[in-house]
């Protein structure tokens, strides 16, 4: 037995023959195959199948009717207290899953018609046929920007879909883009007029992604041509390589796990990024993930942050990001050696979880799972490493490329340093300065060359050619460059010269001279072949390591900026320090002192809650609260009030009490007031979340009463905020107002603005209660502004949810549906789910009551017009006040 419904509605029973059905018996099984196996009642069936008057007959029709389709489907119709329910599973299921795996032309192959069609014209077919319909075209974006990106012919089946569709504008979009690139761009500025035409009859005009489109395609713009999205641009031009580029291109197309193995220096990563360019039409994604910098455990978090994954409530991050990697993706991860047993974990969990997923990685040695292909790459032959060579000493030497009676010995050079390209980079930044005779000369006595070794001695050959240059170092050179092997990667100048000890600026500047130091800009970094060799160089108790622990200390406990100007370069600075930052938390708790380690994930638990890491931020702060001694210490105290925030906003209301209490009990074991103040208001958040009123509001209460005595003027007003709070969620609206108000103006004078947000927040949901709407979007659209200003997205997302509600009441439940569907949205992204239980219920009710308020052509409308909609939009648009 088989059930459709991309089309006409249909039952095939065994002999492959559609089941001949009356109009009402359809009906009634298009509401069953709709309700997905739920129970539906008499009454809402019958409201299904007569839509408009029911007829004094209907209940006993509608026995009739069942009775009748229980003939043909037999026992999977069944009779429940609560209704009737289908146990079918047909082609909508099999569209999900074929979509869900990337079949996606099986996918589209299965539609026959418009959803439903002939399941009639009650509420509930309308709502899945409009679903349906609704992934219909998310599915058709997904073909035609995998057909684009791989080239493929894409005009025939885009016309079509958008002749149909004309004010479809994700389809639109692809094939304006198409035509453009097949130089038909006329037609695709004539199909943007007749789609602005057609969206006029609705009063509305196109979107800014499509009118940006437009004004591209017009300028003819250079960055509309074929992309390779996820693969970084080439620094040079790219030299030899060519049979072994072809060869691992054979391989990937033919294996799921590919290891490019070989030597420091050999080339590794180079090759990697050529084959992800090569072969990137052919995926729907790439991602390139570099490791040379990760330095500690986590792998798994930090292949999420890379490839965009956010951490889920109750889901593994492996499963993140093997969510975020479903379809036919390309994943490189760079440089898995110093990480190899984790990184053959991931690869290990990853491959059953995301079945189209490729795997590309980088490695001295294999990673040792079972499947993988495992290609060796050797030092270049010698007409390509002569080439190279040739084309490095032209960039050296300011273009003037090796003469004709140097070729003799650049060949020899190139024969003696085993073809590998670091070290032929390494010796042509040389002749900057020295002959290529003497740099021969050089390599006879510093390096100890065996043709023929295996990959141990070509280790020994990359070290060689950098104990050559080491050696080329004056002692303070020396010394400087042993320190900044610390580093996990770019750093600034304080930073250096806080490593070194001293004002590193002209010996660092020495070392980039020589090509021992990389400079963009104000940052500097070391590649991770020399990192590796200057770590090694660093000798033992030298204060590298412990200096390079302080200076993170010194800045992220140093109290944080407030404004929003401040709040900005904050988070900027500490997410390109993110590498190092963790460098010196994972070496602290490993082999410095446990304490610090723990006074770092202290201060860096607001980065995480900002960024969404919500994961990756408790698993560092409970492996420093492990490692630390157990005694009572402010940064003990600190780091579990920071855990309980990550916990909360993570959903996990239960782990969030837990460490409150132990972050008050710390506290005030120390005698530390301004710590119980924050421990006591942490605490009122958490048990408000869990609907625990009375406790909230003994926390809230208390914390309060201590700020006030200590004249803690943010305690204060943060005690107040909190506890008014819990006041509105316990339906105490005319006392809790009040206090939202004497918050405001005490964040207010004390130039807090993302607690000013937070009480505009709270007083716009109190007015909206009380019914006075536009007193409550002026508060939500000030809360709005001042949350993008710091870019708090958790905020921002508060008061889109609140400007949702309004305009619902207000009257536009198309416009309230859309909002709330972009938050929903973001929240899954960000993995910060609402757990304040007044605002989750007032969200909940909004969102039916748009839905009942809207016909099922408009509520698709919606869904689509959020899909078109980022949050940055959405924020845009809202944060300007009304019209009058």
């Amino acid at each position: 037995m088989r059930y459709e419904v991309l089309g006409p509605v249909r039952v095939i029973t065994g002999d492959g023959h559609p089941a001949a059905l009356p109009p009402r018996m359809r009906a009634l099984l298009a509401a069953l195959i709709a309700g997905a196996g739920r129970p539906a009642s008499a009454a809402r069936l019958i409201a299904e199948l007569w839509p408009g008057d029911v007829p004094p007959t209907a209940a006993s029709a509608l026995q009739v009717h069942v009775s009748g389709l229980r003939k043909i489907v037999g026992d999977a119709l069944t009779t429940t207290s609560g209704g009737y329910a289908l146990a079918a599973r047909g082609d909508a299921d099999e569209f999900a899953a074929l979509a869900a795996n990337g079949a996606l032309d099986e996918a589209l192959a299965l539609w026959r018609g418009p959803a439903y069609e002939g399941g009639g014209a009650g509420a509930i077919v309308a709502a899945a046929a409009a679903a349906l319909e609704e992934s219909l075209l998310a599915v058709r974006v997904r073909w035609a920007d995998r057909e684009v990106a791989a080239g493929r012919p894409v005009l025939a089946g885009l016309s079509a879909w958008v002749a149909a569709e004309p004010t479809s504008e994700p389809l639109v979009e692809r094939l304006m883009l198409a035509l453009h690139r097949a130089g038909r761009t006329a037609e695709a500025l004539d199909l943007y007029d007749r789609t602005a035409l057609a969206l006029a009859g609705y009063e509305t005009e196109p979107g800014p992604r499509l009118a940006a489109l437009a004004a591209a395609v017009r300028r003819r713009d250079p960055t509309l041509d074929q992309p390779s999205p996820g693969v970084p641009g080439a620094r040079n031009r790219f030299i030899g390589r060519r049979l072994e580029l072809d060869r691992v291109i054979r391989l990937l197309g033919t294996n799921r796990l590919l290891t490019v193995a070989g030597t420091g220096g050999a080339g590794k990563t180079r090759l990697s990024v050529e084959l992800a360019r090569e072969v990137a039409a052919e995926y729907e994604a790439v991602h390139i993930v570099e490791l040379a910098g990760h330095t500690t455990g986590m792998l798994a978090e930090r292949v999420a942050a890379a490839v965009g994954a956010r951490e889920e409530p109750g889901v593994p991050v492996t499963g993140s990001v093997a969510r975020r990697l479903s379809g036919r993706v390309l994943l490189v991860l760079d440089n898995c050696e110093h990480v190899r047993a984790d990184a053959a974990r991931l690869v290990y969990d990853l491959l059953p979880l995301a079945p189209a997923l490729r795997v590309v990685a980088t490695s001295r040695e294999p990673l040792g799972l079972a499947g993988e292909v495992v290609f060796s790459l050797d030092g270049l032959t010698r007409p390509d490493a002569v080439r190279l060579f040739d084309a490095r000493v032209a960039a050296a030497r300011g273009g003037v490329a090796l003469r004709p009676a140097e070729l003799p010995v650049a060949a020899d050079l190139c024969r003696r340093l085993d073809g590998l390209p670091l070290a032929l980079e390494l010796a042509a930044a040389r002749l900057r300065t020295l002959p290529l005779a003497e740099v021969l000369a050089r390599l006879d006595r510093r390096l100890d060359l065996l043709v023929g070794t295996s990959p141990e001695a070509r280790h020994q050959t990359m070290r060689a050619a950098i104990d050559w240059d080491y050696d080329l170092l004056d002692g303070a050179q020396q010394q400087l460059f042993g320190r900044l092997g610390v580093f996990a990667g770019g750093f600034g100048p304080a930073a250096a010269d806080a490593v070194a000890g001293l004002d590193a600026a002209e010996t660092l500047a020495q070392l980039v001279d020589r090509s021992m130091v990389e400079q963009a800009g104000d940052r500097y970094r070391l590649v991770e072949t020399m990192r590796q060799y200057a770590a090694e160089r660093l000798p033992a108790g030298d204060p590298a390591h412990e200096r390079h622990v302080a200076h993170w200390i010194e800045l992220l406990t140093a109290p944080r900026p407030l404004d929003a100007a401040g709040h900005g370069r904050w988070m900027a600075g500490t997410g390109r320090d993110y590498d190092n930052i963790v460098a010196a938390l994972g070496w602290s708790l490993d082999h410095g002192d446990p304490v610090q380690g723990l006074t770092i994930a202290a201060a860096m638990w607001w980065y995480w809650w900002v960024t969404g890491r919500m994961a990756e931020g408790r698993a560092w702060l409970g492996r420093a609260l492990d490692a630390a001694p157990e005694t009572a210490t402010p940064p003990r105290g600190q780091a579990l009030r920071g855990a309980a925030s990550l916990a909360r906003n993570s959903g996990d209301l239960a782990a969030a009490r837990t460490l409150g209490d132990q972050s008050l009990a710390t506290f005030r074991e120390l005698g530390d007031r301004p710590g119980m103040i924050a421990a006591l208001n942490n605490l009122s958040i958490t048990a408000q979340g869990q609907q625990d009123y009375e406790a909230s509001l003994a926390y809230g209460y208390a914390g309060l009463a201590m700020a006030e005595e200590d004249g803690d003027r943010r305690g204060v007003a943060a005690a107040m905020n909190n506890t008014a709070g819990t006041l509105r969620c316990a339906g105490r609206l005319d006392e809790a107002g009040p206090l939202f108000e004497r918050a405001l103006a005490a964040f207010q004078e004390i130039s807090d603005p993302r607690g000013e947000a937070a009480a505009l927040n709270n007083l716009g949901i109190v007015t909206r209660r009380h019914g006075r709407l536009a007193a409550s979007g002026d508060y939500l659209r000030a809360a709005l502004r001042r949350y993008a200003e710091l870019a708090i997205v958790e905020g921002q997302l508060d008061a889109v949810e609140g400007l949702a509600q309004v305009a619902v009441l207000d009257g536009d439940p198309a416009a309230g549906l859309v909002l709330l569907l972009v938050a929903a949205r973001e929240r899954g992204t960000l993995g910060s789910p609402l757990f304040t239980p007044d605002e989750l219920a007032d969200r909940d009710e909004a969102e039916r009551s748009a839905r009942s308020a809207l016909t099922a052509d408009e509520i698709a409308r919606a869904h689509r017009s959020a899909a078109g909609t980022t949050l940055d939009a959405a924020v845009a648009a809202l944060s300007r006040p009304p019209a009058p």
